[in-house]
């Protein structure tokens, strides 16, 4: 986990303080730019991989 490519994507994309990138746990950043690229149309809703979809 490179937490500079956090920090930076969490102020960029995200618009959060430094301060508020630092208090936010990994999964909430994970779990909040996941959505971000969802609604920004570069990832579908649901195209995360498990076993049952794997062919």
């Amino acid at each position: 986990m490179n937490v500079a490519r956090m920090i930076h994507l969490g102020m960029a994309k995200l618009g959060y303080t430094e301060r508020e990138m630092f208090c936010m746990t990994p999964r909430k950043f994970f779990k909040m730019y996941d959505q971000f690229l969802v609604v920004s149309g570069v990832k579908k809703d649901g195209d995360e991989y498990s076993m049952d979809a794997m062919p």
